[in-house]
């Protein structure tokens, strides 16, 4: 295993998945991450924020880590709004999303439905840097439905003084599908003035270790799903020396106890507690060495008495691995 104590590792933000307890715990337990992101403030229909939106990017829910708070927004008063709650509680840079990929959020010109405009992108930009009391940093994709989209963005963006710009080479049409756009991705790194950072497909040392070799001049990366499946990952990348298995089941063992006890004080009945506990082991069951069977025990709980008999065996098993 090659030590990369160089790299800056961003932790991607995936809703329902990297909220404040989640990244608490993963910052208490795991560490490694020089920046974690947090899933997309946006505006709802009556003018305001969801509870559930303040209470993510709440600084007293997060505390003893550094993080961006990422907004969501399709005009300039939407994202100054956004900008400004998120200043006013003190935090110092924002993330801008143009990388969502998902219809629902396209579909109303937001997230990676932005691509295809660079004259809006460039409006917004306009009207709210100079009024902007923060850096911004930009994620995106490579376009909506065409890699041609991000050709015609990246100079717009270079107009601005953008703090990084965050790059995932796969369009949004793809979903996760296919392999990230590495021709592009270098392509893009000629053309953008601003720092860059590569975000796809990094689920292993390996992986990153091969994206390094090819693209020298990256040193800083965001990972989502690779460390939700192995969230030693970001320490392992950082070349700091793991304990040995007992301990780090014991660890993990830590880490799922805080995440699900402070679910339980937060949520309001079992039925939204398993739901949400079943979420969080869409991925972390990939740590045991029978991942569907781990997830079927979980997914086939109905109550917690059930849950908690799931998880024990979920870690007994990964005790009586070889």
């Amino acid at each position: 295993m090659e030590s990369n104590a160089l790299s800056c590792i961003y932790f991607a933000p995936l809703q329902e998945s990297t909220d404040f307890v989640y990244r608490r715990a993963h910052a208490h337990h795991f560490g490694g991450i020089d920046k974690y992101f947090s899933p997309y403030l946006l505006i709802q229909k009556d003018g305001g924020l969801k509870k559930s939106h303040l209470r993510d990017t709440s600084p007293e829910n997060c505390t003893g880590y550094v993080l961006v708070p990422q907004i969501m927004a399709g005009n300039s008063a939407d994202f100054l709004f956004l900008a400004k709650h998120l200043t006013d509680l003190g935090y110092e840079e924002i993330n801008w999303n143009l990388g969502c990929p998902y219809p629902m959020v396209t579909g109303k010109g937001l997230g990676s439905g932005l691509l295809p405009q660079p004259a809006k992108i460039r409006e917004i930009l306009e009207s709210s840097l100079p009024q902007l009391g923060c850096k911004l940093s930009v994620k995106l994709r490579a376009g909506l439905v065409s890699r041609e989209e991000i050709l015609q963005v990246i100079p717009v963006l270079n107009d601005f003084p953008l703090s990084e710009v965050i790059i995932h080479p796969r369009i949004a049409k793809q979903l996760y599908s296919g392999s990230p756009d590495w021709e592009l991705f270098a392509q893009v790194a000629v053309m953008l003035k601003h720092k860059l950072v590569y975000n796809g497909d990094l689920l292993t040392i390996e992986d990153l270790n091969t994206a390094q070799e090819r693209f020298k001049s990256i040193n800083t990366w965001m990972i989502g799903r690779g460390m939700l499946k192995n969230p030693f990952l970001a320490a392992e990348i950082k070349g700091v020396q793991l304990p040995g298995k007992g301990e780090r089941i014991a660890t993990l063992e830590r880490f799922h106890e805080e995440i699900y006890s402070s679910y339980a004080a937060m949520l309001s009945g079992q039925s939204h507690l398993i739901t949400r506990m079943t979420k969080f082991w869409e991925y972390f069951c990939f740590l045991f060495p029978n991942p569907h069977k781990a997830f079927k025990r979980v997914k086939k709980s109905i109550n917690v008495a059930k849950y908690e008999i799931a998880i024990q065996e979920n870690f007994l098993q990964l005790k009586d691995e070889d």
